[in-house]
């Protein structure tokens, strides 16, 4: 009788609790349980999501932000992750999948701006025939050529 009210204390409790959740998908739980024997167990956990960047940004045609492909439209591959705030990412365009600039570093800030340019290096917009539009290099944000 002992252990019968053990585990429904701890099934009620873990009921409870395992409804505790924010809406940015932290939940907590905690149990309490007992099995055969003499033995009973205390867990608790904690879940929290880990925030991802995504690997492709999608852009209308008129440059602004897309939850998908649109006729068009450009999209934005993230090719690497530098640092915390640095990335290399590489333009394209959605019909035929053209490049539209060469590789360059953005921070996580410009990630989802069209026509970021680099802080630091250099920016090459081609057409989408592969004819070069644009060629610029920046420093401290400035284009020094």
């Amino acid at each position: 009788m002992k252990y019968q009210l053990i585990m429904m204390s701890g099934l009620l409790l873990n009921a409870c609790v395992s409804g505790l959740t924010s809406g940015d998908g932290v939940s907590v739980g905690v149990g309490i349980g007992g099995m055969f024997g003499n033995r009973i167990g205390v867990g608790t956990s904690i879940q929290m999501p880990t925030q991802t960047t995504p690997t492709t940004i999608h852009f209308d045609a008129q440059g602004r932000l897309s939850d998908a492909a649109s006729k068009n439209g450009f999209y934005r591959q993230i090719i690497s992750k530098q640092s915390a705030n640095q990335y290399i990412v590489q333009d394209f365009y959605e019909m035929g999948g053209a490049k539209r600039t060469d590789p360059m570093p953005l921070t996580a800030s410009q990630l989802y701006v069209f026509r970021a340019t680099p802080a630091n290096g250099a920016l090459t917009v081609y057409s989408i025939n592969g004819t070069i539009l644009q060629q610029q290099i920046f420093q401290n944000n400035q284009v020094i050529q």
